[in-house]
């Protein structure tokens, strides 16, 4: 081992620094004590030094700069750049080679007139059938998800045989990458998968069903599919808010031989509305974002992050002006996802109230 450590270190200047570093914590720590209490104060002096100049208030704050920095460089940084691209037209994704468009971006994507051409503009067309069909993928996965999540948490909340068991098998779905998700399910579904053929030997149907493209099966495995892989994480905060309400209020309720549908909506639902409140508005947003596990099966119909992903120019031939038309309609879905997290933030408060 000794050999390998001066065959890693032989010719570098690594040793002193090392030497240098701890003869400068030994100065500057003023260690007190045994061997080992000097030993750890001179291996962590600049800690130690950054306490003693910033104080017991500002130390936290210091720890939080490098997260910050990261947020912002990962999350303010790219929603910038995507302000500019709104006002601005061009294929380069440089900014001095792309001209000022103000509102045109706009008009290209909502208009019935192409502002370029003069004639019937398609894009609009494109932009709303994205909408309409996410809409109906959130109106009908939202309840779904909230609705099994919740008779999920309160079966699991139970005392009930192998339920640390059923609560793993319930959130494992939530650790898998979304496109290992996807795949999985267009194995299962695609025209010769497991559920065609599995149902033509049952003699249910005749010939095989491609599920995720069928205009009367698409949608309904799209929020089928959705709702399995996210169901653990939504279920798991409900069964955190059922945990955190007082057991005491369930025994005077036993007590006084209450039925279990009224313990259900008295106590349980009341006193879990706040979270509850909490996974619906989460869910609504991240039924908005889909997109993942919906392009990894493609699926027929098309949501705003897959027209967002497409108008871009990220896959397939590149438009002319379809990257400023993109970053427009990211910045109205953001707009949108915005009110809905200002809706929750004061439906919280109100209900704390």
């Amino acid at each position: 081992m000794w050999d390998a450590l001066y065959a890693a270190f032989a010719g570098t200047g690594w040793p002193l620094a090392l030497l240098a570093y701890f003869l400068v914590g030994f100065a500057v720590g003023g260690a007190t004590g045994g061997g080992r209490s000097r030993f750890m104060t001179a291996l962590g002096w600049p800690l130690e030094l950054t306490q003693r100049l910033a104080g017991t208030t500002g130390l936290p704050y210091l720890f939080l700069v490098p997260n910050l920095l990261v947020f912002g460089l990962f999350t303010f940084s790219p929603m910038f750049i995507n302000v500019g691209f709104s006002v601005t037209e061009g294929q380069s994704i440089l900014f001095e080679q792309r001209d000022w468009a103000g509102g045109e971006n706009l008009t290209r994507l909502l208009s019935e007139t192409n502002p370029d051409t003069g004639g019937e503009n398609r894009e609009d067309d494109k932009f709303l059938a994205a909408v309409a069909d996410t809409f109906v993928f959130v109106i009908f996965q939202v309840p779904i998800m909230v609705l099994i999540a919740l008779v999920t948490a309160l079966v699991l909340n139970r005392e009930i045989i192998g339920r640390g068991f059923w609560r793993s098998v319930f959130f494992y779905p939530v650790m898998l990458s979304p496109v290992v998700v996807g795949f999985l399910w267009t194995l299962i579904l695609k025209r010769q998968g497991v559920l065609s053929l599995t149902l033509m030997q049952w003699g249910w149907i005749d010939e095989p069903i491609q599920w995720l493209t069928d205009p009367s099966w698409t949608m309904f495995w799209s929020v089928f599919v959705y709702t399995w892989a996210h169901l653990g994480f939504y279920m798991l905060i409900l069964l955190a808010g059922l945990q955190a309400i007082p057991k005491d209020l369930y025994e005077a309720a036993q007590m006084d031989g209450t039925s279990d549908w009224r313990v259900l909506w008295r106590i349980t639902l009341p006193l879990l509305m706040p979270t509850l409140l909490v996974v619906m508005v989460l869910s609504l947003i991240k039924a908005f974002q889909a997109f993942e596990e919906l392009y990894a099966m493609q699926v027929r119909w098309t949501s705003l992050v897959a027209y967002i992903f497409e108008t871009s120019g990220l896959r397939g031939q590149p438009t002319a002006n379809g990257l400023g038309v993109a970053a427009t309609a990211s910045l109205l879905v953001a707009i949108g996802l915005i009110l809905l997290s200002l809706i929750q933030i004061y439906l919280t408060s109100r209900q704390n109230r």
